[in-house]
């Protein structure tokens, strides 16, 4: 019984290293799978930019988006923005400084 324990303690330890493993592995592999797609959008990109000045027939225009509310306003005022720009306001001079004791005089060694 004592043998049939430490085997089953040496597999539950060996099933728990190999999980670790795949789940590093697993982990691994996304990681790789990611940077490969980004890789691929690149060079798509870069070879349609190509198309469009060796092989104009085979270049395909990016899809239009689909521009929200705000997004065709702005795109329809040609960029232009609404904006309120306090330094443009003129406003009145402020009042003179209060009154005070008088002008600074410096203190006289006697």
């Amino acid at each position: 019984i004592a043998a049939l324990q430490g085997g089953i303690q040496a597999l539950d330890k060996s099933v728990a290293e190999a999980t670790e493993q795949r789940k590093a592995e697993n982990v691994e592999y996304k990681e790789l799978m990611s940077s490969d797609a980004a890789a691929k959008d690149i060079l798509n990109f870069a070879k349609n930019r190509l198309h469009k000045f060796y092989n104009p027939k085979m270049y395909q225009a990016p899809a239009k988006k689909e521009l929200t509310e705000q997004g065709r306003i702005a795109e329809n005022m040609n960029g232009a923005a609404l904006v309120q720009i306090s330094a443009h306001q003129h406003r009145e001079a402020p009042p003179p400084p209060p009154e005070t004791w008088g002008a600074y005089q410096k203190k006289s060694d006697e």
